[in-house]
């Protein structure tokens, strides 16, 4: 019968595939198509290799430009220098002829007539140089000059012209024709440039550069020193020469398109230039010279200002440099040289390129690798299509069969030639039709059967599914009443208690007895609630209340709590926490502390000797993923591990199969006669709560290892709630309106707690015993506030509350529920009824105070507020036994009771007792009730009372 039953769901879902494929064939279509998954690698492939190819050679040639730029202004500059010195040198060589010719022939250098002569000759005859001069000691100057025109000039001082110097104008022979000019001069000024320390002062040598006063240009003279053949001075010889030659052959120079060259002086004054620009420029009325960083030439200008800025002084360049940068979003490469005479001239050879220059090669090459790119991408992408066409045409046959037999078209029979593969695959698919004629003529006959019992199933799952719900319902009404049946009636229990032990007027026997009334009130309440955790983790109502907490303090916490506990028994108990643990975190902290305090308290109960150990680190982040479902996940959540470890017992391998069953105890733990099998369960169902597993290792005899995960977010400290200080209320501050509160519930003894807690203060109180007596007082007395029970008998407390609020008086009347549920289903429909809050019994009296002050703005005063004087933290003591031996034995006694039952009113009120003189003591143990440290401030009491 179950194979028909196959059959019978195989023919569901043929039909199913049909039915899809005639209504939404889209819904089939997932994934890529075949064309493209054949296209593309072609594609891919070809992009990849001539792009990298094109990439290389990208790079390798702008490599190889940059390499070629160097080399080609590397020998701009040599050939610049060396045509440079040449004409450098020229000078100096004339001088050194001329002197060597007055030598030889014994030639008298201060005969200037023949010295007229001899350098009109040489002019004329070499025309290398167009002024030579000769200047002696006794202010004798000789010079012939040729001018622009062609015509020469002679400049004459000597005794006949006195301080003038005459300037004639020579004939074609070299003979003086007539007198053009005479002018004040002094030949001393061409001795300075040989005047110079004894090393230098026989050498040949050059002036400084200046700007010529007979016409616009640089000149700079050529020097030698005459001596006699005693070594005494006599005059200079010199020549004279213009620096635009220079000029002349850079312009000449091709270095490239928009390549520049020019020469500076360390100065940074330039010497010459490859561009028009004249080396001077206008200042006012007067030529002078021009610097290279206000050049008019835009390129030569950022040069200049790059070199200043790269070397700081252009005296600092002493070697060939090579450099790149950037100018109006270009690069240019620039090399600099230095160029060095020996008889002083020290300039800079400066030759700057732009890359775009070369540019032009590479350009060209990328847009032929580009094209053939191109070409290549199509040519692939027309041979997939081809190979595409070749292997998806059988392919689209072979749907459209399938198609065809999913209609229930069975008879499709598809040609087997062609590609082998593809004629394998035909084949099969050709046999698999016929098996499915065959298969789907049984199905048919049984399909009718399976329709039938599918439909008898169904109704039976929803009659079962109707009876879990009422079952589930049952369940949340059972839970609802009992958290209202148990925690009422303790409220009553404990808040009288508390009420009672604010009258001062008792005996000390009475406040004994009516602290025992309270701690065994606080005990009932803790295994209510506890069941009801329980109750209400099996009917799924359990919700994590997520906090931002610190997670170092809890852990501190933990093991201040129970560190006495562990040392009275001799054990030592260890908090290891990883380096990496966060310290702030956002999670249940309750849970996670019940959680600790369970499994660290029964790890310590079950170990006589050894060691318990507690080890937290965090896991790895766990990024939650949507997969298109309607879920409400959250992405940042991190994992932490716990592991308590101890060297116990251990638990026997039968017990571990019940260990989390409720109210289940193994033989250990029914030996020692504590507990109610609770702890763990409950601490299971946290855990998974807060995304994690408790799991357990144990070995008999050697102990147990408990292990859990749970997610949380991180946190901050800036996030984390700040602790408020309890103070006892004992009246309402004057000037303050008549407050009038409504009490309403129908047990007396409730209202009864509130009315006699309420009315000392100074409180107009009224009670109600049901809905209709609350409206009536309500429309006749108007409340401010009504403290409203909203389970009750007759008209219950969301029925009255709806009908006040729905009156618009009745929006100014406060009304704060008060329920003993325990579900968080309950705050929501509590609040949808119209209550401005609630609060849970048993209430403690702050937070019944705490809500009136927050709803209408009360102000109170409290038992010793003038000594409640802030004390510094750092002069607050640490709480210890020797500390607490200040106060009495009876004292002791009740902090140790209060301390075992979790009374924090009462600890609160033995806090009060303390001396003035003992504040920081009082401090110290109030912060302790503020950390929940219940454990710690028993075993303190209990240490000092022995004391």
């Amino acid at each position: 019968m179950n194979v028909k039953n196959d059959n019978a769901i195989a023919q569901r879902v043929r039909r199913i595939v049909a039915k899809n494929s005639d209504t939404n064939p889209l819904k089939l279509r997932l994934g890529f198509p075949l064309c493209l998954v054949l296209v593309l690698p072609f594609v891919l492939q070809v992009l990849g290799a001539v792009g990298l190819v094109g990439y290389l050679s990208f790079k390798n040639g702008h490599q190889s430009i940059e390499e070629l730029a160097q080399r080609l202004e590397a020998e701009v500059a040599n050939r610049v220098e060396e045509q440079t010195v040449n004409f450098l040198e020229k000078p100096h060589l004339i001088n050194q002829v001329l002197l060597a010719s007055a030598e030889n022939s014994n030639f008298n250098l201060d005969n200037q007539s023949a010295l007229e002569k001899l350098f009109y000759t040489q002019i004329k005859t070499h025309g290398i140089v167009p002024y030579l001069f000769y200047a002696d000691n006794h202010g004798h100057f000789t010079a012939i000059q040729k001018l622009d025109n062609g015509k020469f000039i002679s400049k004459i001082k000597n005794i006949s012209t006195g301080k003038n110097r005459d300037v004639y104008e020579l004939d074609q022979q070299g003979d003086r024709t007539k007198l053009i000019a005479s002018n004040k001069f002094s030949s001393q000024e061409y001795f300075h440039y040989n005047r110079q320390d004894k090393k230098t002062r026989e050498k040949p040598t050059w002036s400084e550069v200046s700007l010529s006063s007979s016409q616009m240009a640089l000149e700079i003279k050529a020097v030698t020193p005459v001596y006699s053949k005693l070594g005494k001075l006599e005059g200079v010889l010199g020549v004279e020469i213009f620096l635009s030659q220079i000029s002349d052959f850079l312009r000449k120079l091709q270095i490239s398109e928009s390549g520049y060259s020019f020469i500076l002086e360390r100065s940074g004054e330039i010497i010459a230039t490859s561009t028009p620009e004249p080396p001077y420029q206008k200042n006012g009325n007067q030529q002078v010279r021009l610097l290279a960083t206000a050049s008019n030439n835009p390129l030569i200008q950022v040069t200049a200002e790059h070199l200043t800025k790269k070397f700081g002084d252009l005296h600092q360049i002493t070697s060939s440099q090579s450099f790149t940068f950037k100018f109006a979003g270009q690069p240019q490469f620039v090399h600099v040289q230095p160029l060095k005479t020996a008889e002083g001239i020290d300039w800079l050879t400066i030759i700057v390129i732009p890359e775009s220059d070369f540019m032009a090669q590479i350009d060209a090459n990328t847009r032929t690798t580009i094209a053939l790119c191109l070409v290549a991408l199509l040519i692939a992408v027309l041979l997939g299509l081809i190979t595409a066409r070749l292997i998806t045409q059988p392919i689209q046959k072979l749907g459209q069969a399938a198609k065809a037999i999913a209609q229930g078209d069975l008879n499709q029979q598809l040609e087997t030639k062609g590609i082998n593969e593809l004629g394998i695959l035909s084949h099969s698919f050709n046999e698999m039709a016929r098996q499915l004629q065959a298969s789907f003529t049984n199905l048919d006959q049984i399909n009718q059967e399976l329709e039938i019992r599918i439909e008898c199933r169904t109704l039976e799952l929803q009659e079962a599914k109707n009876i879990a719900e009422l079952a589930n319902q049952a369940k949340s009404d059972f839970l609802a009443n009992m958290s209202h049946e148990l925690r009422t009636p303790l409220n009553a229990i404990l808040g009288f208690s508390q009420l009672m032990n604010r009258e001062t007027s008792l005996t000390q026997q009475q406040q004994e007895n009516i602290s025992i009334i309270n701690r065994s009130g606080e005990h009932l309440l803790s295994l209510i609630n506890d069941v009801l955790d329980l109750a209400k983790i099996e009917s799924g109502k359990t919700n994590l209340n997520n906090t931002d907490f610190d997670l170092y303090a809890l852990l501190n916490l933990v093991e201040e709590m129970l560190a006495l506990k562990a040392e009275t028994k001799g054990l030592q108990l260890i908090i290891e926490r990883d380096s990496n643990l966060p310290q702030y975190i956002n999670t249940d902290d309750q849970k996670l502390r019940q959680v600790l305090i369970n499994l660290l308290g029964n790890a310590i109960k079950f170990t006589s000797q050894g060691t318990v150990i507690l080890r937290v680190k965090p896991e790895q982040q766990t990024t939650a993923l949507n997969l298109d479902l309607d879920l409400d996940l959250d992405s940042d959540l991190h994992t932490f591990l716990f592991e308590i470890a101890d060297t116990g017992a251990g638990i026997a391998p039968e017990e571990l199969d019940n260990l989390f069953t409720p109210f289940t105890q193994t033989e250990t733990g029914k030996q020692s006669q504590e507990g109610t099998g609770l702890g763990l369960p409950i601490s299971k169902q946290f855990i998974e709560l807060m995304g994690g597993d408790l799991q357990v290792n144990s070995q008999v005899g050697l102990g147990t290892s408990f292990k859990f995960k749970i997610q949380a977010k991180l946190s901050q400290a800036s996030l984390l709630p700040e602790p408020k200080a309890a103070r006892r209320v004992i009246g309402l501050e004057p000037n303050q309106p008549e407050y009038r509160i409504l009490v309403v519930d129908d047990r007396l003894e409730n209202r009864q707690l509130l009315l006699k807690l309420l009315q000392p203060i100074g409180f107009q109180v009224q009670e109600a015993a049901n809905g209709q007596e609350a409206i009536a007082i309500w429309q006749s007395w108007q409340p401010q506030l009504i403290w409203m029970d909203m389970r009750m008998s007759g008209m219950n407390g969301y029925e009255a509350t709806q009908t006040i609020k729905a009156h618009l008086q009745g929006q100014a009347t406060v009304i704060i529920a008060l329920t003993a549920s325990t579900l968080e289903a309950e705050t929501a429909v509590v609040l949808s009824a119209g209550c401005d809050d609630f609060v849970r019994k048993p209430f403690k009296v702050a937070d019944i105070f705490a809500k009136m002050a927050e709803y209408l703005g009360v102000s109170y005063l409290y038992e010793n507020l003038e000594s409640e004087e802030a004390i510094p933290l750092e002069s607050i003591d640490k709480l210890t036994s020797e500390a607490l031996a200040v106060m009495s034995d009876d004292w002791l006694a009740e902090l140790f009771e209060a301390a075992t039952l979790i009374d924090q009113l009462l600890i609160e009120e033995l806090v009060a007792q303390i001396p003035l003189e003992h504040q920081t003591l009082a401090q110290a143990l109030q912060i302790e009730v503020d950390n929940f440290d219940f454990e710690r401030i028993m075993n303190l009491s209990q240490t000092a009372i022995k004391t």
